[in-house]
């Protein structure tokens, strides 16, 4: 009998056990957040857009960011480390070229061409090494400064490198296989094979 009460009790002690177990996982399914999210997509406008990309640059910088409020010492100072990485496409924007068509002699002439322009700038941005003052916290509009100054700092670079001269030498190229197409089928093609500099 004295068993009885103690396999009894074991039984009750389980039970119990497996029951808090239970209740404690359904409690923690019903805690979890929930989230919702609705999004409406509008579109706004259609632009027709004449645009040839002749060169893509892959950019790679680290960027150290620091800000302080009246002297650059810890408490008073905020740093983070910066990696960005990017694809800058340089090329031309065809809207402002002029096409005249000469039917009777054949010709094609291209004038007023754009000089080369960044066309587009893709960009990743991953922040490490936050250090915080005591005084002095990163917040939400440091790091929407921090991704700003980012990409004008990857524009800076993709500027001082040689990708607008690659982008014109490729924009010489392309159209001199237009003359030869053309040449081909008895029209000729004419345009302005100097260097143009943004």
């Amino acid at each position: 009998m004295k068993y009885f009460r103690y396999i009894l009790l074991a039984m009750v002690a389980v039970l119990a056990i497996i029951g808090l177990l239970s209740v404690s996982q359904v409690w923690q399914r019903w805690m979890q957040p929930k989230t919702e999210v609705s999004a409406t997509v509008l579109l706004e406008r259609i632009e027709k857009v004449v645009k040839l990309t002749t060169v893509e640059g892959n950019f790679s910088e680290i960027y150290n960011y620091k800000n302080h409020v009246v002297a650059d010492i810890w408490p008073l100072r905020k740093k983070a480390l910066v990696r960005i990485t990017a694809t800058v496409a340089v090329g031309y924007d065809f809207e402002s070229i002029e096409i005249d068509i000469d039917q009777d002699n054949r010709m094609i002439t291209l004038s007023n061409f754009p000089p080369p322009q960044i066309l587009s700038i893709q960009h990743d941005i991953d922040y490490y090494n936050f250090e915080n003052g005591l005084f002095n916290m990163i917040n939400n509009k440091d790091i929407t400064d921090m991704g700003i100054e980012a990409k004008s700092f990857i524009e800076q670079k993709a500027r001082e490198s040689d990708l607008f001269d690659r982008a014109e030498s490729q924009r010489v190229e392309l159209l001199d296989m237009m003359g030869m197409a053309m040449d081909a089928s008895g029209w000729t093609l004419k345009y302005d094979k100097a260097a143009h500099k943004d």
